[in-house]
């Protein structure tokens, strides 16, 4: 069984999720050599430009990934939570493309490339499980492509609010979940591809609404239905099924 306190446990979990992982792919990858390191909100996990020479894996707390474009504007792309790998699909070493930059207290793990690249050779469904992470990964790039594209700006928070849930309820959204928001309505804006003042008006009009009650950063849906649908949200990415080893031919 995993150790629910060992440091590596988030991404034990989050590999589970992909396929059906025996006790010993558990403690093999628990075993993975890897170095840890803390990261106060604020601070960046990976800077543009920086030569990457492991696997970074999220352990705790919230980071957001954004590129700077050339007039100097911040454009957020992505969000990490708890045992994502911070830089999938490329192999280290890598020169980064993003900023990785902490929203909260942020505990990562960088593992060592070559030990990490045996195991998944080693061992055929923990493969399996690294390549769909992989999958997830992409598919969940191409809905924030889709996300800040020709969508509403109460569709965009709206998407954005269901991810955020997602990271911090892994068994999923329901009614009456709650989250406190990490984001200020800056990153927010700079997520979804709007201004501040729209965000502020979107979150008064949504509460106007009934999708969400909030006070201060909590958040509170109570209809979770009503929100992905305006969302257009659909988690599987999240939720995949597990793919058990046993099944396949």
């Amino acid at each position: 069984m995993m150790a629910d306190n060992h440091a590596l446990a988030p991404l034990v979990e989050r590999l589970g999720a992909r396929a059906q992982l025996s006790a010993d792919d558990q403690r093999a990858l628990l075993a993975l050599p890897y170095q840890e390191r803390l990261v106060g909100p604020g601070g960046y996990v990976v800077e543009e430009g920086e030569l990457i020479m492991g696997w970074h894996v999220q352990l705790s707390g919230v980071t957001h990934r954004h590129r700077i474009s050339a007039d100097g504007l911040r454009h957020i792309v992505g969000m990490h939570g708890p045992g994502d790998f911070l830089n999938l699909p490329i192999t280290p070493p890598a020169t980064s493309e993003d900023f990785v930059q902490a929203l909260t207290r942020v505990r990562v793990a960088n593992v060592q490339t070559e030990a990490i690249l045996a195991l998944s050779q080693e061992r055929l469904s923990i493969l399996r499980a690294i390549c769909g992470e992989i999958a997830a990964d992409i598919s969940i790039y191409r809905a924030w492509i889709s996300n800040v594209g020709r969508r509403e700006a109460r569709a965009r928070i709206a998407y954005l609010l269901c991810e955020l849930v997602m990271r911090s309820h892994p068994g999923g959204g329901a009614d009456g979940c709650s989250i406190t928001l990490p984001m200020s309505q800056v990153d927010i804006a700079d997520a979804t591809g709007i201004t501040t003042v729209h965000v502020n008006r979107t979150l008064r009009a949504m509460q106007m609404q009934g999708l969400i009650r909030r006070h201060r950063r909590n958040i509170h849906i109570p209809d979770w239905r009503a929100l992905t649908r305006i969302a257009e949200f659909r988690p599987l990415p999240w939720t995949s099924r597990k793919v058990d080893d046993r099944a396949m031919p």
